[in-house]
């Protein structure tokens, strides 16, 4: 009867073992398989953030060049300006400006 016990035990134990086994091997699959899920997701918004990096780089890229370009249209505005300002003129505005600069006058 001892031996029947323990026959009986010896096979319990061998099924928990078993079960273990078993246990230990799906739960290395369900790590493996939340890791690769993770892996993808971060991969995948990853390359969202960098589409919207880079939209948003070419947007403020536009918006530099427009502003470049309307400062390079004014001072071409304003050189043309000062160009066609006769030499008798400039001659007044800088007799009137060192006037005032010049000491005791």
């Amino acid at each position: 009867m001892d031996d029947d016990v323990l026959g009986k035990v010896v096979e319990v134990e061998k099924e928990v073992q078993q079960r273990l086994e078993i246990e230990k091997k799906m739960s290395r699959e369900w790590l493996e398989n939340v890791k690769k899920d993770a892996e993808e997701k971060i991969i995948a918004e990853e390359k969202e953030l960098k589409g919207a990096a880079s939209d948003a780089v070419r947007k403020e890229k536009i918006i530099a060049e427009k502003k470049a370009a309307e400062i390079v249209n004014k001072a071409k505005a304003e050189g043309k300006i000062l160009e066609e300002i006769k030499d008798d003129i400039l001659k007044t505005i800088i007799r009137n400006h060192i006037v005032r600069i010049l000491p005791g006058q």
